[in-house]
């Protein structure tokens, strides 16, 4: 008898420790997602790459890292950029850490019209995605958005030299 009653003890420990996880998984507070830049990396016979620079911060109380992120990027309501980064980084608790996505620009992509960004005028840029935040087993998936705008350039002013 004394086997089962130890038995159960031993399960309303372990319902206890799991129980306690849980609760402590839902206390993960969202990274903070900041588009910081965004550098040329090159020009290639496929398009143009950049590194999309973001700065994440982690608001928890321990340290983390971020894993998966996915990200969207719109100019004036038009899908320009898209991608995933699964290279997972450090982040301490309370700090900030940059975190470079590459994504490309297809020649095709920019003949369909990237041409009304060079215009000079004010455009509305979004940066929408999601971010993994793990620590040991425990992880979380945040959404994050963030917009601006931007000066498109002047197309008459730019000179080439080849």
């Amino acid at each position: 008898m004394s086997k089962i009653i130890a038995g159960g003890r031993g399960v309303a420990i372990a319902l206890l420790a799991l129980a306690a996880l849980a609760a402590s998984c839902s206390r993960i507070e969202a990274p903070h997602v900041v588009l910081n830049g965004v550098d040329l990396e090159g020009i290639s016979t496929d398009g143009i790459e950049f590194t999309l620079k973001a700065k994440v911060t982690n608001p928890n109380g321990f340290g983390a890292k971020v894993g998966k992120l996915e990200y969207s990027v719109q100019v004036d309501g038009t899908q320009v950029a898209s991608g995933m980064r699964s290279k997972q980084v450090p982040i301490a608790a309370g700090e900030t850490v940059e975190v470079g996505i590459p994504f490309a620009v297809t020649w095709e992509a920019l003949g369909k019209g990237i041409d009304q960004y060079f215009d000079g005028g004010d455009h509305r840029w979004k940066l929408t995605g999601s971010a993994v935040l793990s620590k040991g087993v425990m992880s979380r998936t945040f959404t994050f958005s963030e917009s601006g705008r931007f000066e498109g350039p002047d197309a008459g002013r730019i000179d080439l030299d080849f």
